[in-house]
């Protein structure tokens, strides 16, 4: 197998064609063709193959260091892709250290931003946040810029920040202009699609549409009291509460606000919030409790109040008030809103801020997991769930394959 085929399937590799790739690469046995097929296993989605014959070329002893270096490092974004950011982000540090010292640069830059993603995935946003911001300082070609640009942009998603993620993204294109690249296009393109995805709902002045993030980043910007259903929140202004601790305060709250500006009768709120049939002497009596501690809540910079009206109570705002609804009623669907944070959730932390039973949530994450909508990590009582990585690159694309060893 002559360097130029090598080569060629490296490029085919580099457009996404995996099949082409392994028929350029054939049965060549160095350690760079079998690179290339384990790379090439990876993208048609066979992770234990592509595992095994990424191993294989990082051990072969009588090969170019740097080769095998880029093994280890296509090994790491393998794990990753498995659904295992703890053990890919401990192995992109000592592949991060290993490529610096081998002095290939471009690889070891990616395999930061390789690092900034499982740290996402872990939870650790702003982590991840300081690690791509650090890489986009340096001397970047354009194609490493465009895939900082992109994590920059995956981050601005999972914060639910639009303008960001679409700053972020533009950025991405202007480098692809000068670089084209067919895989980071199609990342782009995916991206830009994602912002446009109705991913909640908003009930405001009387009706509920759907609403994708850029809706979702104008309403958290308008002069609103904003009662977010989704992550169990009420905010106005620079003023956010969190009441996922606080379930029946927050269920009075939702209560009044779907309802607002009218009232809501004393013993169909008891009801619903207390989740009785026939309120007694006794609810009624809790209800007065409860209804004091909401008004203590919203006295505190969400210009709001619970008041007593002839029959019930009322929410009087000096804002507007709105909801902000899972996209279905299926608890699947408040779950994944929630992991679109970018936090490694636990799956009774996700029960507390959706308002149900870990049980019912740990039947969603299992749906969510079968899907593809989420990624479970760790064992135990350190089990954890977060929304998968972006296929940023397509599994390891950008490894400086081009022109070879």
């Amino acid at each position: 197998m002559t360097q130029q085929s090598l080569r060629e399937a490296a490029r085919a590799l580099s457009r996404g064609d995996a099949f082409e790739a392994l028929a350029r690469a054939g049965r060549d046995e160095s350690a760079f063709g079998v690179m290339l097929r384990g790379i090439a296993y990876a993208q048609l989605g066979d992770l234990d193959l592509a595992r095994r014959s990424l191993t294989r070329a990082a051990t072969m002893a009588d090969e170019a260091p740097v080769v095998r270096a880029r093994a280890r490092a296509a090994l790491v974004e393998v794990e990753l892709d498995a659904g295992n950011p703890a053990s890919a982000a401990r192995a992109a540090r000592e592949s991060i250290d290993e490529l610096a010292r081998l002095g290939d640069e471009r690889n070891a830059a990616m395999q930061r931003l390789v690092l900034a993603r499982a740290e996402v995935l872990l939870g650790r946003v702003g982590e991840a946040r300081r690690l791509a911001a650090d890489v986009a300082s340096t001397r970047l070609p354009p194609d490493l810029r465009a895939v900082a640009s992109l994590l920059d942009a995956e981050i601005a998603l999972r914060a639910l920040a639009a303008t960001d993620a679409r700053e972020a993204l533009a950025r991405a294109k202007r480098a692809l202009t000068r670089a084209p690249h067919p895989l980071l296009s199609r990342a782009l393109l995916a991206m830009e699609r994602e912002l446009a995805v109705p991913v909640a709902r908003i009930q405001r002045r009387g009706s509920t549409r759907d609403a994708d993030l850029h809706a979702i980043e104008a309403l958290c910007r308008d002069d609103v009291l904003l009662v977010d259903a989704c992550r169990r929140m009420a905010s106005a202004g620079r003023v956010t509460v969190p009441l996922a601790r606080r379930p029946v305060v927050f269920a009075l709250l939702f209560i009044l606000a779907r309802a607002w500006p009218a009232a809501v009768a004393r013993d169909a709120l008891a009801a619903e919030a207390f989740e009785v049939r026939q309120p007694n002497a006794s609810h009624r009596a809790r209800l007065r409790v409860e209804v004091g501690r909401l008004r203590a809540i919203l006295a505190d910079g969400l210009g709001a109040e619970p008041v007593a009206t002839a029959d019930g109570y009322a929410i009087v705002s000096t804002r507007e008030v709105a909801l902000l609804l899972a996209k279905t009623d299926d608890e699947a669907a408040r779950v994944s809103l929630l992991l679109a944070d970018g936090c490694a959730w636990s799956a009774q932390a996700l029960a507390d801020h959706a308002g149900v039973s870990k049980r019912t949530v740990l039947r969603a994450l299992r749906a969510l997991v079968e899907q593809g909508g989420a990624v479970r990590s760790g064992s135990g009582s350190v089990v954890r769930y977060a929304r998968p990585a972006a296929k940023t690159a397509s599994r390891m694309l950008l490894l400086g394959l081009l022109p070879g060893p």
